[in-house]
This record gives C-alpha cells, structure tokens and sequence, in this order.
C-alpha cells in the first residue's frame, strides 16, 4: 500500500485519549492506532 505523508496538529485531549486506546489495545506505535481508530470510524 502507498503511503503519502501527511503533517496533522492534534489537540492534546486527543492525544491522550489515542495513547490510552493505543494501550489498552496493544497497538505499537501511535501512527497505527490513528490508522485504526480512522478505519473503524469509516467503517461505522
């Protein structure tokens, strides 16, 4: 899959609440649990 880079500024909530989700489900780094937490928005 091609990748583009994107620069995205987040709120610092936001952020916080990523890290917890990134945690509490075992995702490893900060850029995946963004990819999946959009995902499953979409897919809502």
């Amino acid at each position: 899959m091609e990748r583009v880079p994107k620069l995205i500024k987040f709120p610092i909530d936001l952020v916080i609440r990523i890290e917890e989700y990134k945690l509490k489900h075992n995702l490893p780094t900060f850029s995946k649990t963004v990819y999946h937490l959009i995902r499953k928005g979409l897919d809502a």
